[in-house]
């Protein structure tokens, strides 16, 4: 009777719960909708590339690019490699030839020397390299040349940056292009070496997109951090956090910045080489469209069988600007989401929901003093951290992973039946597992909302554990409801039983499901089965939301599957897979850099798609079993009477 007065008031709490998340979503929601302006940024270098190969200045054929769509220029510091029309590179034995005999007693043999002819690249040459290489610079003159000498070997010049090329990026702003510099990584970066380096950008303060940092390590990082995020602030411009490339010292500089950032797409040349133009397109479409990035740079593909790069380039670069249009983004200058609005009174709320969906579903699996125990518990927990503002991240953290595996599991605990439903009933209650599952969304979806989660610089938390408990938690919990007190027993007897070949395949068949499911389920993709690539293009393209493999393949056709046969020992698989699909579903809600309302549009043909193959999977077994009963009728009314033949 106890459960009965106090499971209505739980349900009421989540009720309320979920209006309260409501209310942080809209804001999130128009926090997104209001972001929607992307910058397309074409690589400088490929840009010269194109010109000289086209028999083109690089003003007409940067004209030409912007005519099609790009408005910003990718500029990443100079190398002696990038210079080589510039700059000779000698070492100190060769450089004795080169220099006059007044100055070749002061030559070091173990140095390396950069000759220049232009007055104002020596100039800049010399300023980064008093800055970046210990040991300092060795300058020389001679009749029209400067030559710099460096106590560094050739391979070691190769990667240092020395500075961006000042020209090109006045006529990017000339053209009315904004830039977007790229800084290289530099040994020994301390807070002079800084100013220096980038105070030559504020003269693009006005026109720069974004800054970027080129290499896996930030400079300065990590003893000089707040030195950078100083010289960053006087530019006032956003940093670019490029996807798929952690760098270390980037997440903390964002921080320090007050998040003022913006996600950046980039596909390198040697991918692009790997990808065909159609590929390549919607992998930038799909990041503008469904992963809220801002900034995307653009590399062309140039193709050895192609008498016309530059007409290929100014293709693709057309079609990707019709498709980001019709995709519903404008082209401009891209900006960072605007501070989110914080209230720890609606988070209270939300978390409250969960810690009652808790309760909930201990009292499902017969341990409902234990519930409420925890329950409260956990309440005086969460209310404690919130009112004294202390580890809130870590709680906010805890309380998502807390409803990944909460909600669906509740979901399909509810929804489990000994007995078999018919077809109409089956999909009510598909319908309304879906709905308490998306419960446990929302409240992911309004824990995690801030823009560090929405740039990506903080995750949601343990998603290994919220894709396998649940399960863990199902089976044991199906086990005892359907055995009672012989589970031990039954448990028991099934460890003891004889291996067979039936048994022993059927385990090697669940442990690679199992490696596969694992592996497919965490922050970043691993890979796509046979087909699932083009599969996944045609849903996206068709649907505008690819709903996710494992909610409309598997979790919601086994799930109604389930619910028509009812529960038997043998059937448990099927269940287990249509928990899957739940779990699936409120784990696309925690990727917060995703829009909201893609995400929902995603839930939704899920739902409706595997319903449908649902239905198709039901006729299916329906149709074999009849057949199967009718061939055992048939075989049986042949025997003869009294031969058992």
């Amino acid at each position: 009777m106890l459960r009965w007065r106090y499971q209505p008031l739980l349900w009421a709490v989540l009720f309320f719960a979920t209006l309260a998340a409501g209310v942080v979503i809209i804001n999130r929601v128009h926090l997104e909708e209001a972001n929607r302006t992307v910058t397309l940024a074409v690589d400088f270098q490929q840009v010269q590339k194109l010109a000289r190969w086209s028999g083109l200045t690089t003003r007409e054929t940067l004209s030409r690019l912007q005519q099609q769509g790009a408005n910003a220029v990718l500029f990443k510091e100079q190398t002696v490699e990038d210079l080589q029309q510039q700059v000779q590179v000698r070492s100190g034995v060769e450089a004795i030839h080169f220099l006059p005999a007044a100055v070749q007693k002061e030559l070091h043999p173990d140095y390396t020397y950069l000759f220049t002819a232009d007055q104002q690249l020596a100039g800049r040459l010399k300023l980064q390299l008093q800055n970046k290489v210990p040991g300092g610079v060795q300058v020389l003159t001679g009749d029209g040349f400067t030559a710099l000498g460096v106590p560094l070997g050739r391979e070691e010049l190769k990667d240092l940056g020395l500075g961006f090329p000042d020209q090109d990026m006045a006529l990017a702003r000339e053209m009315g292009l904004m830039v977007v510099p790229q800084v290289r990584w530099w040994y020994g970066a301390n807070a002079t070496s800084l100013a220096v380096v980038l105070n030559p950008l504020l003269a693009y303060r006005d026109n720069i997109a974004a800054l970027l940092f080129n290499d896996k390590d930030l400079p300065g990082f990590p003893q000089y951090g707040s030195n950078l995020a100083a010289q960053v602030a006087l530019l006032q411009v956003p940093v670019g956090i490029v996807e798929f490339f952690p760098q270390r010292g980037l997440n903390q500089l964002v921080t320090l910045l007050d998040k003022r950032a913006i996600r950046v797409h980039s596909i390198s040349e040697q991918e692009m080489d790997k990808l065909t133009p159609a590929a390549a397109l919607e992998r930038l479409e799909l990041a503008a469209r469904e992963r809220n990035i801002r900034l995307l740079v653009v590399r062309f593909k140039f193709d050895r069988a192609s008498n016309n790069w530059l007409q290929d380039s100014l293709h693709y670069l057309g079609e990707l600007q019709q498709r980001l249009l019709t995709s519903g983004l404008a082209f401009g200058r891209a900006v960072p989401f605007a501070p989110f609005p914080f209230s720890r009174l609606w988070l209270w709320g939300v978390g409250l929901g969960v810690l009652a969906a808790g309760v909930l579903l201990l009292t499902e699996m017969g341990l409902a003093p234990v519930g409420l125990v925890l329950g409260f518990f956990g309440l005086l927990v969460w209310t404690a951290v919130l009112g004294l503002n202390h580890q809130v991240l870590l709680a906010r953290k805890v309380m998502a992973l807390g409803a990944a595996i909460i909600f669906p599991t509740l979901a399909v605990l509810t929804a489990w039946s000994p007995g078999g439903r018919g077809l109409r009933a089956s999909v009510g209650i598909v319908i309304r597992t879906a709905l308490i599952s998306c419960l446990g969304a929302l409240a992911i979806a309004a824990i995690l909302a801030d823009n560090t989660f929405i740039l990506k610089i903080n995750q949601f938390s343990g998603v290994k554990i919220a894709f396998i408990l649940p399960l863990l938690l199902f089976t044991v919990t199906v086990i005892i409801k359907r055995e009672g007190q012989r589970a031990g027993s039954t448990l028991r007897g099934w460890l003891d039983a004889g291996l067979t070949v039936k048994l022993v395949l059927l385990a090697a068949v669940v442990a690679v499901a199992g490696v596969i499911y694992i592996s497919r389920s965490g922050n970043e993709g691993v890979g796509l089965l046979p087909f699932e690539g083009q599969l996944r293009s045609l849903l996206g393209n068709v649907l505008l939301a690819r709903p996710r493999t494992k909610e409309f393949l598997l979790g919601y056709p086994f799930l109604l599957l389930s619910l028509h046969l009812g529960y038997q020992h043998r059937y448990l698989l099927f269940w287990l897979l249509a928990l899957v699909g739940q779990i699936s579903l409120v784990n696309t809600f925690s990727h917060i850099h995703i829009p909201f309302l893609l995400s929902l549009l995603r839930a939704f043909n899920g739902l409706w798609l595997g319903l449908l193959l649902g239905l198709v999977l039901v006729l299916i077994v329906r149709l074999g079993t009849g057949m199967i009963d009718r061939i055992t009728i048939m075989g049986a009314s042949r025997r003869k009477p009294g031969t058992g033949k």
